[in-house]
């Protein structure tokens, strides 16, 4: 019942809602809130929107943290996805950014509506620009609505929403003259530009624009320029709206100019320099004389109060002035704030033309951005589809492409299917690149899916339903989770959720625990990803026994980070390429961080100790056949090394 008074409407059934018991009652609770408790005027409110999850790529807290979507592990913005592509020019923009990079759509047709305004834009610099220059001039129309639709919004706010409104004529003629050249004339003539992106997004945004020469020309004419921020002490209207307030307003100057002649007109009759005419809010208008000339003064003045160098006095004529002056500073205060209240709301009659006006802008600032962005970065324009190929050729990271200032960034190919690789086991040494190689696959297909252009030569995106991610861990000593049990939570929650469609990137799966457990745990996370789930999979580790399972899983795939030893120095080339390695260089990656000679010297030791008896221990077998029966079945008895042999000379 709340959401029918509210809406004026018979039922809900007109905004698609008519089933959506449990959607129903919680956008109603949300409206009566609004009315009810916190007293708000709910006015802008104009319609519904029904949507489901369905409609758009689902994204959870643990993915949008670890691809740094809105904010890095650091907090900051400038190493972020927004804040590598946002080129919005606007509030209403930047927000909506947000809005589809954490929401990015699985409609095919709505991604490829929005690539068609992008590419319009990219095509024709000129209006790129024209539109972009014109967009300064609009602030946040959304949110100087909503205050001035609330009843807090003030006369500032006015006046920039007539800027807003004053720069749209212009802005809307930018658009239309686009809009114009790609619908065809005839039937036979085909559309303009572009005709394959499906211009009808371009026309629907400008059509939705509504200019509002008359309310603009109102506030224009009403209020003044530099309003105060106070709404009730005057100095809102300009002169010229009102006739009765330029009454008030002459009547309060006179007197006030009469006042000031009053002053100069006192000191040459009392013959006292040092007279002064005040006013003060509690007194009102007084005569001041100091002390010494309180001989001097006539006996017509009134004494009004003693003060420490002088008295106060008043006479019947001020009195009566005063009481004309305030009464008319009063009058032309009241009258002020009621035509302000006027204005206020023959914009709140307008509210839906403007609210879908700056929805709309929105849209094409971010879409603008898009293509300021894509010309800007050299980015291609991605083909979308309802198939399961992803496919990047020389795709480069959106954000590190932006900040690597020392180094050029090193493109890479991807390919994933759900046919012949569906899961990529990458290999590589520390800081070679192999997380940031499997984030940016999963940040190249969540902008395509908002319908940005790619930082590839070429891309091909099948559609995707969620992107899944386990990278890193810490303790939840809130909840008493342990960095291996809250990797284990985030684990089971991927292989409990994932379907054929999904993304899943996996960096390292089952390093918090014991080398043989953890070995075990990522063997089987492997298996069961390409046996029951079927998602498409990146899976970093240093696990390179994991690079066996391409033997016997015929999805399964081996790439690794491509490495250059010199001098006993290795040198990283940040380059996928097919096949495994065995080699993880944990210690030149030491001696990089800083550790003490000695530390490292100590290494090199321990680890030929370690690889000697990989080879030969006295006749035992060796470690790495025992890994892999450890992994391989669990009735294999996996003989130990004794421990101290490892880590030093044995002893008799």
């Amino acid at each position: 019942y709340t959401l029918r008074d509210h809406f004026k409407t018979q039922s809900l059934d007109g905004f698609g809602a008519a089933d959506l018991a449990v959607g129903i009652g919680a956008a109603g609770a949300a409206l009566h809130y609004l009315q009810q408790s916190l007293r708000r005027s709910t006015g802008h409110i104009h319609r519904l929107n029904v949507y489901t999850i369905s409609d758009y790529m689902t994204l959870d807290a643990v993915t949008q943290r670890n691809l740094e979507l809105l904010e890095s592990a650091r907090g900051e913005r400038r190493h972020t996805l927004v804040g590598s592509v946002d080129r919005t020019l606007t509030p209403m923009g930047a927000r909506l950014l947000r809005e589809w990079l954490t929401h990015p759509l699985r409609d095919v047709t709505g991604i490829n509506a929005r690539q068609g305004v992008v590419a319009h834009f990219v095509d024709d610099s000129a209006v790129l620009a024209g539109f972009r220059e014109q967009l300064r001039g609009v602030r946040d129309m959304e949110r100087l609505l909503a205050r001035l639709v609330t009843g807090s919004g003030n006369a500032r706010d006015l006046v920039a929403l007539k800027e807003s409104l004053l720069a749209l004529p212009k802005l809307k003629a930018v658009l239309t003259n686009v809009g114009a050249a790609l619908v065809p004339q005839t039937q036979e003539e085909p559309a303009g530009r572009g005709a394959q992106a499906a211009p009808t997004l371009w026309i629907q945004l400008t059509g939705a624009i509504t200019e509002q020469p008359e309310l603009a020309e109102l506030i224009q004419r009403a209020i003044e320029d530099a309003p105060p921020l106070a709404l009730k002490e005057g100095g809102l209207i300009k002169r010229g709206y009102n006739e009765q307030l330029d009454e008030f307003r002459r009547a309060s100057v006179e007197g006030k100019e009469w006042i000031a002649a009053l002053q100069q007109r006192e000191i040459e009759r009392t013959g006292v320099p040092s007279l002064k005419v005040r006013y003060n809010s509690v007194f009102g208008y007084y005569i001041e004389i100091t002390k010494a000339n309180l001989a001097k003064v006539p006996t017509e003045y009134i004494r009004k109060q003693t003060i420490a160098n002088g008295e106060r006095f008043y006479t019947p004529e001020l009195k009566e002035m005063e009481g004309k002056i305030l009464g008319a500073d009063e009058k032309a205060n009241a009258l002020e704030y009621e035509l302000f209240q006027q204005v206020r709301a023959a914009v709140v009659q307008q509210s839906a033309a403007i609210q879908q006006s700056a929805a709309a802008i929105a849209s094409l600032d971010v879409l603008a951005g898009f293509a300021e962005l894509a010309r800007h970065q050299n980015y291609c324009r991605p083909l979308v589809n309802d198939g399961d190929l992803i496919e990047l050729v020389d795709g480069r990271h959106p954000v590190l492409e932006q900040t690597l200032i020392e180094e050029r960034f090193v493109p890479n190919d991807a390919k994933l299917d759900n046919c012949e690789q569906q899961v990529l086991i990458i290999t590589g040494p520390n800081m070679a690149g192999k997380s940031t190689y499997i984030r940016q696959v999963a940040l190249l297909v969540l902008l395509a899916q908002t319908g940005s252009f790619l930082p590839a030569a070429r891309a091909t995106v099948g559609l995707v339903d969620r992107i899944f991610t386990r990278i890193g861990a810490t303790d939840d000593l809130s909840r008493g989770q342990s960095t291996f049990l809250v990797e284990m939570n985030e684990t089971a929650n991927i292989l409990n959720n994932a379907t054929p469609r999904s993304l899943i990137i996996l960096d390292e799966i089952g390093r918090g625990t014991s080398t043989f457990d953890g070995l075990s745990i990522a063997w089987s996370v492997a298996e069961h990803l390409h046996n029951s789930v079927g998602a498409k999979t990146l899976f970093a580790t240093h696990y390179h026994e994991l690079t066996e399972l391409a033997v016997t899983l015929k999805k399964v795939k081996n790439f690794n980070v491509a490495v250059r030893e010199w001098h006993d120095q290795v040198v990283f080339l940040h380059k996928i390429l097919p096949g495994g390695t065995d080699k993880s260089y944990g210690i030149q990656v030491a001696r990089l961080a800083g550790l003490p000679k000695e530390v490292i010297t100590r290494a090199k030791e321990v680890l030929n100790n370690l690889e000697e008896s990989e080879l030969s221990a006295e006749g035992k077998p060796k470690l790495a056949k025992a890994r892999k029966a450890k992994v391989n079945g669990p009735k294999s008895k996996v003989l130990e090394v004794p421990q101290m042999y490892l880590f030093g000379e044995k002893k008799a």
